[in-house]
């Protein structure tokens, strides 16, 4: 086994720390008030750069896994456009496709063979299912009763995406997005659904809505409407560099083989 001061196994050390460092701060920051800051995403960026000039000085230039590490970020870079994703998402990806463009060789760590984004990514995606499911039996048991006055396809949706809350909380939120609209008309109110939002919009111009909409009188401050905090992707993504670095892409390649058996 190679030394730690071994530069292979020195750079790899050196990355693992600085990367969880920064997405740990990063998770803190998105998860307290869905931003993070523009400064250190710049500053983890710039050093990302750096880490990559020195992996590929190490090891050289493989296009075969920076084309297709390439494919995440660009993948991403679409979703922010079609307001899915958050900017500082994008900066964020980008950053780990020039931390890790191929496997690591460090001798401390799992070896893998998928370029490393790809199982990452996989990995994050299984732990938003997770906490999506915890959440969604959550909210099934603890309100159903205000499922039921919903229409069935926001019924069996609404649980893995959304919470109740009175407009008078709501008003008093600075994250949160409401999913049920209130559209006031001809002395009626007429409640809107909807699945989706995007992350370009100014909660507080709904807020601000609502508020106008108690102080007419039209609706009450308990009115109870559906409101989504969305999970804060960069979390899953830690979760999925961590577990990278502990298990490598051994699960994945598990899979596609299994996968392959059943298909041959």
């Amino acid at each position: 086994m190679q030394p730690l001061w071994d530069p292979v196994n020195l750079l790899e050390a050196v990355k693992a720390v600085y990367t969880l460092v920064f997405l740990g701060v990063f998770s803190l920051q998105d998860y307290r008030s869905r931003e993070i800051s523009d400064r250190l995403v710049y500053l983890f960026t710039g050093g990302s750069a750096v880490f990559l000039a020195a992996t590929l000085m190490l090891h050289g230039f493989d296009p075969v896994y920076m084309v297709f590490s390439a494919v995440v970020p660009l993948t991403f870079t679409l979703l922010y456009y079609t307001g899915l994703m958050g900017e500082g998402d994008v900066y964020v990806v980008a950053s780990l496709f020039m931390l890790y463009p191929s496997p690591p060789r460090a001798g401390f760590l799992p070896r893998s063979l998928l370029p490393p984004l790809i199982p990452i990514v996989l990995y994050s995606t299984v732990s938003v299912v997770l906490i999506s499911l915890l959440y969604a039996s959550y909210t099934v048991i603890v309100h159903r009763n205000l499922l039921k006055g919903m229409p069935l396809k926001y019924r069996l949706i609404y649980p893995f995406i959304a919470r109740p809350m009175r407009v008078a909380d709501f008003i008093e939120t600075r994250f949160y997005y409401p999913l049920t609209l209130i559209e006031a008309g001809d002395g009626e109110t007429v409640t809107v659904y909807r699945l989706h939002y995007s992350v370009e919009e100014d909660p507080g111009v709904y807020r601000e809505l609502f508020r106008k909409l108690v102080e007419a009188g039209t609706i009450s401050a308990d009115t109870v409407i559906w409101v989504s905090y969305g999970v804060p992707y960069i979390i899953p993504l830690t979760i999925g560099v961590a577990a990278f670095l502990i298990i490598g892409d051994a699960p994945v390649l598990a899979l596609i083989k299994h996968i392959a058996g059943l298909t041959s």
